[in-house]
């Protein structure tokens, strides 16, 4: 799964009116109970696309959109967060149960720069509170690994690479992060990953069999 913190089950509510929305709502709110506004809601689908919004002055937020299953969860500077999924309806609106927030104290500053050189298993990021890891395999069609695939993280193109098997494990400051792997002659969607200090995300890839033409990626 995408995210290895706890979940808990969705609640269904029906949209009042004839026009019923189609989407979900929600609250952030601190350990004691009040609302946190200004907080990053990331809304993650089945496929590890990541929509986001923000939560408002009550730590309230919404988001239109289609049915299926969707992991919530939220960033925010000196908080550590929980998570929760859902599952969204078609004409109904899904009713989050609550995301909280446990304040952490101040985040310490990340390196954003990829190191020189680095191989399965290295350090992407570097921060003073912590660390947690994204590991998977990049896979074709018929299961079978696909070795040396580039892995670029948050746009940046990196030194690591899937091993042999088509292995591959980041280390990564925690916070949402998108993880894009390229090979010559394989179409592999990006995915996101919700990194939780001292957690392991498991992120899998199915990489398609694709006809270049012209000049691909670099």
């Amino acid at each position: 799964m995408l995210l290895l913190v706890a979940t808990a089950d969705s609640q269904i509510a029906q949209v009042p009116g004839s026009s019923a929305a189609t989407g979900l709502s929600g609250q952030v709110v601190d350990s004691y109970g009040q609302g946190i506004s200004g907080a990053r809601i990331w809304i993650i689908d089945s496929t590890g696309q990541a929509k986001e919004t923000a939560s408002n002055a009550t730590g309230g937020y919404s988001m239109t959109l289609a049915p299926g299953s969707y992991t919530i969860t939220a960033e925010l500077s000196g908080y550590s967060f929980t998570s929760a999924t859902v599952l969204v309806q078609t004409s109904l609106l899904s009713a989050v149960p609550r995301i909280v927030g446990y304040w952490a104290g101040p985040a310490a500053q990340a390196a954003v720069s990829p190191p020189a050189s680095g191989l399965y298993g290295q350090a992407y990021y570097a921060t003073g509170t912590g660390t947690g890891w994204v590991q998977g395999r990049v896979m074709d069609q018929t299961g079978a690994g696909v070795p040396s695939a580039s892995l670029n993280v948050d746009g940046w193109r990196t030194a690591y690479a899937t091993d042999e098997q088509g292995n591959y494990r980041l280390e990564l400051s925690p916070g949402m992060h998108i993880i894009d792997p390229f090979k010559p002659g394989y179409g592999i969607p990006p995915r996101a990953a919700f990194v939780a200090s001292g957690r392991t995300t498991r992120l899998d890839f199915i990489a398609k069999g694709v006809v270049a033409l012209g000049r691909g990626r670099m």
